[in-house]
């Protein structure tokens, strides 16, 4: 975590320590932060940029933790894995005693000293601590060794009480939505709870009437006049013109001829008479 942060982090939990949800120790350039949830303790040291006394540190080899209240046992993961053992007693300048049982002792309000193969300075070294029994991690006092790359001790030890902390509540994930039933809340009655996972079910878009279209009428062509045929105009009664054919015309004409012939012997005859 970036130093400036930690440090105003420090700052502000300073101000408010009662709303204050981790513990920060600035000295010499490192920034050690605590953070708790139930039995589990956690330590970050962001070493990077040590200056001062641990200007000349390489790594740690050493670290303990008391006021931490009754607990029956302890297990501890290290940055990379490293084993270090827990012993009885107290750390100090000349680093903490060893013990086969690996427990430590509840005396004097709860007390731990881990120690091992030297660990390398960095930022982001993350150790955790998992408690069986009633510990209280609201305000450990830690103690951590330095050490150059021979393994002598480095500057002072630091020993400092943690500012009072809240326990770390996880934040829920985000529900995806509702789980069945009536929902979160219980408040929506008759919920639907047929679709798994809360999943919304398609909506249906109404289904209107089919428009119904008429079907065209269908006609047959009709052959357009040649060119050279007369159209006849149409009959005054508006129905179509008869026209005689050329021989019953002719057979008219002689009949007239026929009759007015007649008629001039009839006035000839009466004439001569």
């Amino acid at each position: 975590m970036n130093r400036q942060l930690r440090s105003a982090l420090f700052l502000l939990f300073a101000a408010t320590a009662g709303s204050a949800s981790a513990g920060v120790i600035t000295q010499d350039g490192v920034v050690f932060t605590t953070t708790y949830t139930g039995k589990v303790l956690t330590l970050e040291i962001d070493a990077a940029g040590r200056t001062g006394g641990w200007a000349g540190a390489t790594a740690i080899d050493a670290l303990g933790i008391k006021t931490i209240g009754n607990f029956d046992n302890v297990t501890m993961a290290s940055p990379g894995g490293a084993a270090w053992t827990n012993a009885s007693t107290e750390l100090n300048a000349a680093g903490c005693g060893r013990s086969s049982g690996g427990k430590a002792k509840t005396a004097g309000g709860g007390r731990l000293c881990y120690t091992g193969s030297a660990i390398e300075l960095a930022d982001n070294m993350v150790f955790t601590f998992t408690f069986d029994g009633t510990p209280t991690l609201s305000a450990p006092h830690l103690k951590v060794h330095f050490v150059n790359a021979a393994g002598s001790k480095v500057g002072s030890l630091l020993s400092m009480d943690f500012p009072w902390q809240a326990e770390t509540v996880p934040t829920p994930p985000a529900s995806g939505g509702q789980q069945g039933g009536a929902g979160a809340s219980g408040s929506d009655e008759g919920a639907d709870t047929g679709t798994p996972g809360g999943a919304t079910e398609p909506v249906s878009e109404p289904v209107s009437d089919p428009v119904l279209i008429p079907a065209p009428v269908l006609t047959e062509p009709v052959d357009a006049p040649a060119q050279d045929e007369a159209i006849p105009p149409p009959a005054a009664g508006g129905g179509p013109a008869d026209i005689p054919e050329p021989q019953s015309l002719a057979i008219v004409g002689a009949g007239l001829a026929v009759m007015g012939l007649s008629r001039r012997k009839r006035k000839h005859k009466h004439k001569q008479a």
